[in-house]
C-alpha cells in the first residue's frame, strides 16, 4: 500500500562517510527516495560547529527543495536580541515553521526563564516547539533536565502552546503516557522509539507499541511520525508503525496527516 510519508525528526550531520554537510545533504535525499519519504522535516543544532547543521547551513543547502522543512533553534545560554529578531525573521519568512529546545543535551530545565523566549516566539506565531526529553545514549542523567512533568507545567502556562515531546522521555515510557496523557497541547513524535538501545533501556519492543497504541487511542491526533535520521534508521521506524495493530486510516494519521494538521 502507497501512503504519504512525512518524517518530522531528521538532522543533518557530518558523519565518516559523509565528511561535507553536502555529502550528507546527497545522502538524506537518496535515503528519503529509498524509503518512500515524501517529506521531511531537519532541525537544526543551536550551536555552530557541532558536526550537525545549524540553521544557517541549512537554508543555504536546503532552500531550494520543497520537500524539505527546517525546525530552528534557539541557545537558551546565548540569546542576545539580535539573534532573537534574525529568528523572528526566519519564522515569518516561513523559512522555518517550528524551533526545538535540547534540554538534556543542554544542561537546563524546560522552567528556566531562559527558554521562555521559544515558547514566546512559537506562541506568537502559532508554531509548534520540539522538546528532546530522556536519557542521552550514555547519559542517564540528561533525563532531569527534560523531565515530563515541567513540560506539564510549561504546556499549563501556555495553553496554546504546541508542544511535542521527542523520544517519550526513554527509558520510562510508562511514567511519559501517565504524566502527559490529559494535556491536551502535548503531541509526541516516534523519533528514536526503533532504535535497539532504545527498545532495550525501555523494555522491549512490546512495551514501545503499547505505550504509542495507549497514546492513539487517548487522542489519534497526538502522534507524529519520526526518525531521528542521522542517528537512528528510517526503515526501523516505518516498520515500527506499520507492525502496530490499528487500522490504516489510524497508520496515515502517524505517517502524514497529523503533522498536516498540526503544522
Amino acid at each position: 500500500m502507497n501512503r504519504m510519508i512525512i518524517d518530522c525528526h531528521r538532522h543533518l550531520s557530518i558523519t565518516e562517510e559523509n565528511k561535507t554537510y553536502e555529502d550528507a545533504a546527497k545522502a538524506l535525499l537518496l535515503d528519503m527516495k529509498q524509503n518512500g519519504v515524501s517529506k521531511s522535516v531537519i532541525i537544526a543544532d543551536n550551536v555552530e560547529e557541532s558536526g550537525t547543521a545549524d540553521i544557517e547551513t541549512l537554508i543555504r543547502i536546503f532552500d531550494d527543495h520543497k520537500e524539505i522543512s527546517l525546525i530552528g533553534a534557539i541557545n537558551p545560554f546565548d540569546q542576545p536580541e539580535d539573534k532573537l529578531a534574525k529568528i523572528e525573521k526566519l519564522i515569518l519568512e516561513k523559512k522555518i515553521i517550528g524551533l526545538k529546545l535540547y534540554n538534556g543535551h543542554d544542561k537546563i530545565y524546560p522552567t528556566d526563564q531562559r527558554c521562555f523566549s521559544t515558547y514566546e516566539l512559537c506562541n506568537k506565531h502559532s508554531i509548534p516547539v520540539m522538546m528532546h526529553t530522556g536519557a542521552n545514549s550514555g547519559d542517564s542523567e540528561a533525563a532531569k533536565f527534560n523531565d515530563p512533568k515541567m513540560i506539564v507545567e510549561i504546556a499549563n502556562k501556555f495553553p496554546h502552546l504546541k508542544i511535542i515531546i521527542s523520544h517519550y522521555f526513554w527509558p520510562r515510557l510508562e511514567y511519559c503516557y501517565e504524566t502527559t496523557k490529559d494535556i491536551p497541547n502535548i503531541f509526541f513524535d516516534t523519533s528514536a522509539l526503533a532504535d535497539h538501545e532504545v527498545i532495550d533501556e525501555s523494555g522491549g519492543v512490546q512495551k514501545v507499541k503499547d505505550i504509542l497504541k495507549k497514546t492513539i487511542h487517548d487522542r489519534n491526533d497526538r502522534v507524529l511520525f519520526g526518525t531521528d535520521y542521522g542517528m537512528c534508521k528510517t526503515k526501523d521506524h516505518i516498520d515500527l508503525i506499520n507492525s502496530l495493530e490499528i487500522t490504516d486510516d489510524l497508520k496515515d494519521r502517524i505517517f502524514s496527516k497529523n503533522f498536516l494538521d498540526l503544522y
